[in-house]
């Protein structure tokens, strides 16, 4: 599938091995999808006129400074108006800026779970990965292997995560009822995002932005 190539980048930090029981996968994917534009001033059109994937795209420009000047607040506001509209793409960029707190976004990863679970609601493959990694890592949620590997295998059917599954499943072979948890969550899980959209999923709004890098009036 063909992405915006300034929204594209895939982090694979690796596995961190905290012993046979207490492995977990320190990953994190950093996708956003987009549209293609033919410059700038169409793009800036179609943000002016409301349409989520342009708004998703130029707050991405926003927030890098590429090809215009960098304002990282308005940047943020742009790509979390798209997702309130239900970009999937936009949603998880958003979930991205709070798991790491970039961008003058206050970090809180408990919050970007809420955000990863809209995008994965919406189809966004890489969603289903952060959660799983949150999940194996302790990021924003208790550790539950299980919980991990039921995301994980989502993870896997749709072209993410590489080997990272098969990974967990190696390091937690001697808990097989750990698995068959796992194996077990990942089909409640298809039933829960069933028929859901990613407006269902995100949290009630609040300020995203620390007030020191709000731009000024």
């Amino acid at each position: 599938m063909s992405r915006l190539s300034l929204f594209f980048t895939l982090l694979l930090i690796g596995i961190t091995m905290l012993g046979a029981q207490d492995a977990a996968p320190v990953l994190m994917s950093r996708t956003a999808g987009g549209s293609t534009w033919a410059d700038l001033k169409e793009m800036q059109q179609a943000v002016t006129a409301g349409n989520p994937k342009a708004e998703a795209a130029f707050g991405e420009m926003l927030l890098r400074g590429e090809g215009i000047k960098k304002d990282e607040a308005r940047g943020v506001a742009l790509i979390e108006k798209a997702a309130r509209a239900g970009n999937s793409a936009a949603a998880f960029r958003i979930g991205m800026l709070l798991s790491d707190g970039e961008s003058g976004v206050t970090q809180n990863q408990a919050r970007s779970i809420e955000y990863f679970r809209a995008a994965a609601a919406g189809g966004e493959a890489e969603a289903f990965f952060n959660i799983g990694a949150a999940y194996a890592g302790a990021r924003g949620v208790k550790r539950s292997y299980s919980e991990a590997l039921a995301w994980l295998i989502l993870a896997r059917e749709r072209g993410a995560g590489g080997d990272t599954e098969a990974r967990l499943r190696e390091q937690i072979k001697s808990r097989a009822s750990w698995i068959a948890t796992g194996e077990r969550r990942a089909k409640e899980i298809i039933l829960e995002l069933k028929d859901k959209k990613v407006t269902d999923l995100l949290p009630p709004p609040a300020p995203l932005v620390r007030a020191a890098s709000a731009s000024k009036p």
